[in-house]
Formats: C-alpha cells, sequence, structure tokens
C-alpha cells in the first residue's frame, strides 16, 4: 500500500485540489479516499484499470467533501485570473457575432443557459457543475452536450 500510495498521491491529491481548491480538505478527502480504496480493493471490478478505479474514489471524496463541508462554499468561487482578458460582455457595443450568440443563448432555459455560462464562460469544470446543480456528472455532461448542438444548429441558420 505505501508503494501505491507513492505512485498514486500525486496524481489522486491533484484531482482532489483540483475539486476543492483548499490543501487541508483536499488532504483530508484524499485520506478518505485511500481508506475506500483499501477497504474496497478486492471488490475492484476487473474491467476497470485500477488507477481509473483510484481516480473515481478519489473524486467521488472530494465531490463529498464540497458537499457536506460548510466551508467548502469558497471552493466554487472562480479563480482569480492575474491579467484578465478584456470582458466582450462588458462593452457598450457588441460585435454581430455576440449579439447572435446572445439570442441564442436566450433560448435556452434558464438552468442551461447558466449551466453552459458558468461552464465555457467561467471555466467551471464539470465536477464543480454537478455539486452546484446537484446532478449526476453524467447528467451534467449531457445537458452541456445538448445545448451545445442547440447553440451550432442555432448559429448555423
Amino acid at each position: 500500500m505505501e508503494r501505491l500510495y507513492k505512485l498514486s498521491s500525486p496524481k489522486l491529491y491533484g484531482l482532489c485540489l483540483r475539486i476543492l481548491r483548499r490543501p487541508d480538505l483536499a488532504r483530508a478527502a484524499l485520506r478518505t479516499a485511500y481508506l475506500r480504496i483499501w477497504k474496497t480493493a478486492k471488490a475492484r471490478p476487473a474491467d476497470l484499470e485500477p488507477l481509473a478505479w483510484m481516480v473515481c474514489i478519489a473524486r467521488e471524496c472530494a465531490l463529498e467533501a464540497a458537499r457536506t463541508n460548510e466551508d467548502a462554499g469558497e471552493a466554487w468561487e472562480p479563480f482569480e485570473v492575474e491579467d484578465p482578458a478584456e470582458d466582450p460582455l462588458a462593452g457598450a457595443t457588441h460585435s454581430e457575432a455576440l449579439k447572435r450568440l446572445l439570442a441564442c443563448l436566450g433560448t435556452l432555459s434558464e438552468e442551461r443557459r447558466r449551466m453552459v455560462l458558468l461552464a465555457f464562460y467561467d471555466g467551471w469544470s464539470r465536477e464543480a457543475l454537478s455539486v452546484y446543480f446537484d446532478a449526476p456528472m453524467h447528467t451534467v455532461n449531457t445537458w452541456l452536450k445538448r445545448s451545445v448542438v442547440e447553440i451550432d444548429e442555432y448559429l448555423a441558420t
């Protein structure tokens, strides 16, 4: 187990830190993940690669920590950017392409529009969106894919 920890902990810790954005919470989630890995190692699905299985457990532990920890509220705030790019929505005038995109976003439901903007404008991860919208990750991925298809179809006309 010690060798497994040495080989896999940097990757799993990075995943936990990316989700929680706080080293103390990430370390706690990582500890929980390795305990779960140790306890369920014999039940690991044979068709799943060991590292992929461990990543799933670590991600699940980090998401549980984000949901249950009251101090994790700041974890979902957007990252601070040292040199922010010019915000295309802040300007007084908008290009024709931006106007078409905004009109297209207006056709989406409020929840899906918010999800698209958080994902592609604010840069939120799928994990963060899953927690924020209290939906499974595959549902978030499906909603985003469908929204992108709708946006593409709208812009193609």
